[in-house]
């Protein structure tokens, strides 16, 4: 053994000496590198090949899903829209409802919460157990309501439907749902009547989804034998008499024919000259010329 190799197998004698030989040993080769990468004879990490290496990518941020009472967050998609909701402007669950509840921001129907109070749940008179009222009794109240509900929101605007709803459960029971001809006053009649009072509660009142009534209401009910009771999630539509939701709506026209008459009589001169068919036919013969207060008299006298 010569006087190098005896060198480097003595152990180094201090700090400075073992620094010295690590610096001076041969180079760490790793297996992997190619040779390409060592021609130089020292390793170079950076001359790695990185057709196969991916860019560094930071995960993007992804919001976390709605509240889930099992610990964990639901996972994000597209949102699934509550079909109920959507069709009948109530759902059982509320807020807690897993699927989205996609309030209007414009509508011509308008909702009530509540509004009525159904005296089926309520069957007690005056404190008497015993006292029940009759269907002609719970009738003639709800005529009276229907009035009441009809005459005050048609002061807002030209009503198209009225609905009042007599489920027993407490997301349907009592709802009043109103569309306008135009959004505009149904807009309008959510601002007024959120400030309003009825019965001595207070009105509570929103946009709704719904647009066709007919698909909202519960065809087993209006037959007279819906067996689902208070888990029905459809409509049970209570009816007002006929005479009575026929006066109405006459008298809605009529009012709002006025209130078009006096607008046109204020922007039309009074010495216009109009002519009008007095006579069920388009011939000339059948035509009168009237002026402005002779048309209104006549308008008037048809609607009567």
């Amino acid at each position: 053994m010569d006087n190098n190799q005896q060198q480097q197998q003595q152990p180094p004698t201090s700090t400075q000496q073992a620094i010295s030989q690590l610096f001076a040993s041969e180079p760490y080769m790793p297996t992997s590198v190619n040779q390409e990468q060592t021609s130089s004879g020292v390793y170079n990490p950076t001359a790695t090949s990185r057709q196969s290496e991916q860019p560094y990518q930071p995960q993007q941020y992804r919001p976390q899903g709605q509240y889930n009472p099992r610990g964990y967050d639901k996972p994000s998609g597209p949102a699934v829209l509550c079909s109920f909701y959507t069709k009948i402007g109530a759902c059982r669950h509320g807020e807690r409802c897993s699927k989205k509840h996609m309030r209007p921001t414009t509508s011509n129907t308008i909702m009530l919460s509540n509004l009525y109070q159904n005296p089926k749940l309520n069957q007690q008179v005056d404190g008497d157990d015993t006292a029940k009222l009759t269907e002609e009794q719970v009738q003639e109240q709800f005529d009276q309501f229907y009035k009441d509900v009809f005459v005050g929101i048609s002061k807002i605007g030209k009503i198209d439907a009225l609905v009042v709803c007599e489920n027993e459960n407490d997301h349907l029971n009592g709802n009043v749902y109103v569309q306008f001809s135009w959004k505009s006053d149904a807009a309008e009649a959510v601002s007024i009547l959120n400030q309003k009072w009825y019965n001595e509660r207070p009105v509570y009142c929103e946009l709704s989804p719904v647009s066709d009534f007919e698909e909202a209401k519960c065809r087993a009910y209006m037959d007279g034998n819906c067996d689902r009771g208070e888990r029905c999630n459809y409509m049970h539509v209570r009816n007002p008499s006929f005479y009575n939701i026929a006066a109405l709506v006459a008298s809605q026209r009529k009012s709002y024919l006025l209130k078009e008459l006096d607008r046109l009589k204020k922007e039309v001169p009074s010495d216009h000259v109009t002519t009008v068919p007095t006579g069920g036919d388009d011939n000339n013969s059948n035509k009168k010329k009237m002026t402005k207060d002779e048309t209104t008299a006549f308008l008037l006298q048809q609607l009567s």
